[in-house]
């Protein structure tokens, strides 16, 4: 028995020595085994978050662009008749456009972006001015162009705002304040062109649009165009049929059938006035 403990003892430090090399009977290590378990998952990259996009101004299609439905048919027809008599003869344009909502933008942005895709004005005198009317958001600006900041200086904007638009709007009389500041508009530049806007209408109506006398030279023409249908009537029924049948088809269209050809490339200067209520 001694020999065999004798034995062992020589071959238990080889034995010993031998084990860990033996994967099959040393096992995976534990340390590695631990490390394994307990190491988290990898956290997921967080998705880009979507960017939230408000929705393009509309194109233009007249001086006048009722988006919201604040404005009255007969409002429209008059200020789109002083806006072109405006354009014709003052070289100015104003465009106004009313929103529901600037889609989450802030006024001025919109505004400007605005006033660059329609071009408002002559690209080469830049003579614009845009009046901007977001109704849910109850904001509004006049975004002028560079060739009228002379005499609409941004605190004559904000005047005709704070005089002539804002009190109607907190009414909700958005007919009223949009028609009083866009004439309010129109007669500064024609005042500084030299100019008379004889598509202003003829007798104040419940909006407060102003009357305008006719000129000598209007009655003059009107008295002329009078005598000569009464002189065909008489003498040329059927010429004067022919007559009338041509003006219907011609002007049946109204304002949007010829008066509006669209805006002329003009850029914004930054000026105007903005106004919340």
């Amino acid at each position: 028995m001694k020999y065999f403990a004798r034995r062992a003892g020589c071959f238990l430090p080889v034995l010993l020595a031998v084990l860990p090399a033996c994967p099959a009977m040393a096992g995976p290590p534990a340390t590695k085994a631990r490390a394994e378990v307990s190491a988290p998952a990898a956290p997921r990259a967080p998705k880009p978050a979507k960017t939230l996009k408000s929705e393009p101004a509309p194109a233009p299609g007249a001086y006048v662009n009722d988006y919201a439905g604040v404005l009255d048919a007969v409002t429209v027809e008059k200020l789109n008749g002083i806006l072109a008599d405006l354009d014709a003869k003052a070289k100015a344009q104003v465009a106004v456009l009313t929103v529901n909502s600037l889609g989450g933008r802030d006024l001025e942005t919109y505004a400007t972006e605005t006033y660059k895709k329609w071009g408002i004005g002559d690209k080469k005198t830049n003579r614009g001015v845009l009046l901007l009317v977001a109704v849910d958001d109850h904001k509004a600006r006049i975004e002028v162009g560079y060739g009228l900041e002379g005499i609409l200086p941004d605190g004559l904007t904000g005047a005709i705002q704070d005089r002539d638009m804002v009190p109607y709007f907190k009414k909700g009389d958005y007919d009223g304040g949009i028609a009083r500041g866009s004439l309010a508009i129109a007669s500064v530049i024609a005042k500084d062109s030299g100019v008379a806007l004889s598509g202003e209408p003829a007798e104040s109506d419940a909006r407060g649009l102003p009357a305008v006398p006719l000129t000598g030279g209007q009655k003059i023409f009107f008295f002329i165009v009078i005598a000569f249908l009464l002189i065909l009537v008489i003498r040329h029924p059927v010429l004067l049929f022919f007559f009338l049948n041509t003006v219907s088809s011609r002007g049946g269209g109204g304002f949007g059938g010829g008066g509006f050809g669209g805006f002329g490339g003009g850029m914004s200067g930054g000026g105007g006035s903005s106004r919340s209520w």
